[in-house]
């Protein structure tokens, strides 16, 4: 009876993934979350993404440390200059 349910629930969601504005990564983060119902494991979850995301921030900012696209002064201005986008 599950394997019946998953697979109707695969269907449905192909059916609706077809006509998604999702992107890739969000389509299979919702797929994911179609195994996983318990509260323990979308804090599980959000840890590993958070730590993901982390340390790719880490790695592009040393590159561009390294590439002199960034220094201590452009730091200081990202912290505390206004850099507001004016809404058109």
């Amino acid at each position: 009876m599950y394997l019946c349910g998953v697979i109707k629930n695969k269907k449905i969601m192909e059916a609706t993934i077809a006509h998604s504005p999702l992107n890739a990564v969000q389509i299979h983060l919702l797929q994911m979350f179609n195994f996983n119902k318990r509260e323990e494991g979308l804090k599980e979850l959000q840890s590993v993404l958070f730590n993901y995301y982390r340390d790719k921030l880490k790695l592009q900012t040393h590159d561009f440390w390294q590439n002199n696209q960034l220094d201590s002064a452009k730091m200081e201005e990202i912290m505390y200059g206004h850099n507001r986008i004016s809404a058109k």
